[in-house]
């Protein structure tokens, strides 16, 4: 059996608020900060970050949705959330199950430290190609251009709001 435990942390220029708001925000499909590596809509009516809400992933590592060999979906709902500290989502379906885990740690007033830790073990085909890829790389690989996009993001909000 695979299983996954990864660790990835960065350190963001934006406050957490910013930072959670950058990721309702894509979730909800209001912007595409994360694309093309991987793309987010919420499922069904209940809003996230509610307890429960759900949300339908799509990555690929090399950043061409478009492209079938090498894309991974799968679907996760919100089971914990403390506004501006954490959010975690537990995969019920798809390509992997298990839990990805959001921290943020203010550093300064305008700096915050975001660790994610993804729990999971690969389903279906998805378990067998797993043998023969990086995993852990590829899902750090996402995961860092998602945090550069969140810094881009915000930034661009705040220019925006300053005009």
């Amino acid at each position: 059996m695979t299983r996954y435990d990864v660790l990835n942390e960065a350190t963001i220029a934006a406050t957490p608020a910013e930072i959670v708001s950058a990721f309702l925000a894509e979730a909800a499909g209001r912007s595409q900060w994360w694309q093309p590596f991987l793309l987010m809509r919420q499922r069904g009516d209940k809003p996230l970050p509610e307890i429960g809400a759900a949300v339908d992933i799509t990555v690929t590592g090399e950043g061409r949705l478009g492209q079938r060999w090498g894309t991974i979906r799968f679907s996760g709902r919100v089971t914990a959330f403390d506004p501006d500290r954490r959010l975690v989502l537990e995969y019920f379906s798809g390509d992997f199950r298990g839990t990805e885990e959001w921290t943020l740690d203010p550093v300064d007033a305008g700096h915050t430290r975001v660790t994610t830790r993804w729990r999971t073990d690969p389903q279906g085909a998805v378990r067998l190609a797993a043998r023969f890829a990086d995993v852990p790389g590829g899902y750090s690989k996402v995961m860092q251009e998602g945090f550069r996009g969140i810094e881009r993001f915000t930034a661009r909000r705040r220019a925006g709001s300053q005009a």
